[in-house]
């Protein structure tokens, strides 16, 4: 005892043994369960107890290694089954429109059928992207919705657009 706040829970006259050497050589020795040691102070068995979770664990090392292992075993088996994307494939609605007018040169595609389009496309709720490309008789339309809106909502919202900015495109458009 190095210090007088330790106890070892042996009393005091046990400290003022005449022979040391053999007091410790007894404490050293393994307690084996069931069977008392021969020369203990009365034959007292000491036994390891924890309580709560630790308990089962503290009493059986062995359990404890085996359990160890086969959850590092279980780990590594399972390791290159697991799918890790740094960027994992997500599938916005999108939905693309495309208009035709022969022999409109890309500046009459913006301005008399794109921009019409557009404006009504804007009115549509959950849209978040739209991108509008006009080239020769051609103009195309992409459009991305959120997350939440669903694809054939998001087709009838579409159509609905179109069917309002009708009577704001040429007649002649096929």
């Amino acid at each position: 005892m190095d210090r007088p706040d330790q106890h070892d829970g042996a009393t005091n006259h046990e400290h003022d043994s005449p022979h040391p050497a053999q007091d410790r050589q007894q404490a050293a020795r393994p307690v084996t369960a069931g069977v008392p040691p021969k020369d203990t102070p009365g034959g007292k068995l000491i036994q390891v107890t924890g309580t709560g979770l630790s308990g089962p664990f503290i009493r059986r090392p062995v359990m404890t290694i085996l359990l160890t292992l086969s959850v590092i075993v279980a780990g590594i088996a399972t390791y290159g089954k697991l799918a890790v994307n740094d960027l994992p494939a997500v599938d916005y609605p999108v939905i693309n429109v495309t208009c035709a007018y022969p022999g409109a040169n890309p500046s009459t595609m913006a301005n008399n059928i794109a921009t019409p389009l557009e404006k009504q496309f804007l009115q549509i709720p959950g849209l978040d992207i739209i991108t509008s490309q006009s080239t020769q008789s051609n103009t195309s339309f992409t459009l991305q919705f959120n997350l939440s809106k669903s694809i054939t909502d998001a087709a009838t919202d579409v159509q609905a657009a179109i069917q309002r900015a009708t009577g704001k495109l040429p007649i002649d458009l096929p």
